[in-house]
């Protein structure tokens, strides 16, 4: 699908990028086999996407997950031919620092920041640039965690400040909130059902389409079926419906996994602390004080923020919309404030922005404030409403 690079494409290579750099990396590509790679590299230039991988990979230290010759043979042609397309989806695959060393053991992950932030793909708080985790597996392979896939890293060289992790397929950047929900893989069928079925006012759905930082504890099907016998009487109650749904919801911050600590610090939508306790049954979160519930499947990437499957309700109906009020006034002002990343995100040594004093929302009865609750309220009105 890649054709051998010219000659003349490579002597077209600009020198701003000092010391011919760019060339010598596609040499180095070549070398190690990766030769689709390597054209596609000496192409990114001609957009401004590219421009902005090329730019940045001479300073500091890089991770680049690099798709073999065999993976990138598999892109659709309506792909390959967007230039701009396909330098968004390169660039998701370079992550700034270099820490692969550090790489956590499945279940715990490690997630880095990448160079994907075209706004047409990425709407996350303080316009920052999508994320990408990553594990090492019981068998010893570090696998990168893909839209509900394990993607093998078949093999690992460097290039000056850049370490190259080679892949064996191709990866996605987080889609949208609808086409997670229909993913069988997070068993959230009742979900993607009621989204596609379902005629939800513009105002709500537009809302989901531009809320930037939202994170959402998000029970499974098994997880709604069991609410049944124990929030059964709250069915009709809306107010109290609305409560419960809020508790799920951290507005204005993305919130991933490594971040869950015992110290950690942050307020649900509806204004309640939510506490994370970790132990040889996994992650466990609770919402002001009620009953701890186990995530299932944590970071699942939506391109404005991030999904956390757990497997049972949390029965919280308190809330404490000043705390709420608060603490999404103060995530919104730690996203205003840009940080650069170059360790692990989350990780407590990064110091980067959204952990710590974290984010909540809306007061009762106040317009949302982020947006994305709107619909998660909206999905889980009806399904409670179904399963009582």
């Amino acid at each position: 699908m890649f054709r051998c690079l010219p000659l003349l494409l490579l002597l077209s290579i600009p020198a701003v990028l000092g010391q011919n750099y760019l060339a010598d990396l596609v040499q180095a590509l070549n070398i190690t086999g990766l030769t689709q790679l390597a054209t596609i590299a000496a192409a990114l230039n001609n957009t401004p996407a590219g421009q902005r991988v090329i730019s940045a990979l001479p300073q500091g230290n890089w991770t680049v997950f690099a798709p073999n010759n065999a993976a990138l043979q598999a892109v659709p042609a309506s792909t390959t031919g967007d230039a701009n397309l396909l330098a968004d989806i390169i660039s998701y695959h370079v992550v700034s620092g270099n820490f692969t060393n550090e790489t956590m053991t499945y279940p715990n992950v490690t997630i880095g920041r990448t160079l994907l932030n075209d706004s047409t793909l990425v709407t996350l708080e303080g316009n920052k640039s999508q994320v990408l985790p990553w594990s090492k597996l019981e068998n010893g392979t570090t696998a990168v965690l893909n839209n509900g896939m394990n993607i093998s890293v078949t093999n690992t060289t460097t290039f000056q400040n850049i370490e190259i992790l080679v892949i064996d397929q191709v990866l996605t950047p987080p889609p949208n909130i609808s086409t997670v929900l229909a993913n069988p893989i997070y068993n959230l069928s009742s979900l993607s059902t009621f989204l596609s079925s379902t005629q939800l006012p513009p105002s709500t759905y537009q809302g989901l389409i531009n809320a930037r930082g939202v994170t959402v504890f998000a029970p499974n099907d098994a997880a709604l079926a069991a609410a049944r016998s124990t929030l059964g009487g709250i069915s009709t109650n809306q107010t109290a419906l609305a409560d419960l749904v809020s508790n799920h919801v951290i507005n204005g911050t993305t919130v991933y996994s490594p971040s869950f600590t015992s110290s950690a610090n942050y307020t649900s939508a509806g204004g309640e602390t939510l506490a994370f306790v970790t132990n040889s049954s996994g992650i466990f979160v609770s919402s002001g004080g009620s009953n701890s519930v186990r995530i299932v499947q944590p970071n699942v990437l939506m391109e404005n923020g991030v999904f956390h499957i757990i497997e049972n309700v949390m029965s919280i109906l308190q809330i404490d919309p000043a705390a709420a009020s608060s603490a999404y006034e103060s995530a919104t002002s730690v996203a205003a404030n840009p940080t650069t990343e170059t360790g692990p995100v989350g990780a407590a040594s990064t110091g980067s922005s959204g952990s710590g004093s974290a984010s909540g929302s809306t007061g009762a009865g106040s317009t949302i404030q982020a947006s994305g609750f709107a619909l998660v309220a909206a999905i889980f009105f009806s399904l409670v409403g179904q399963v009582f």
